[in-house]
């Protein structure tokens, strides 16, 4: 639940540093050069933690 609650609040965060104004326009933008250090999105085990991409990935509809 902690964990949960921890997340949000960065999801939150995230929303308020990054406005709408400054987010990718295509799927592909989202992973170049990651803030959280990802070098290989989808083939490093690191990127699952990834906030960001998460982020990211989850505001395009599909």
């Amino acid at each position: 639940m902690v964990k949960d609650l921890i997340f949000c609040l960065q999801e939150a965060a995230l929303h308020f540093i990054f406005n709408k104004s400054s987010t990718p326009k295509d799927v592909s933008e989202c992973y170049i050069n990651p803030p959280c250090g990802c070098t290989n999105p989808g083939q490093n085990i690191q990127c699952e933690d990834c906030v960001y991409l998460e982020a990211c990935l989850s505001s395009f509809k599909r």
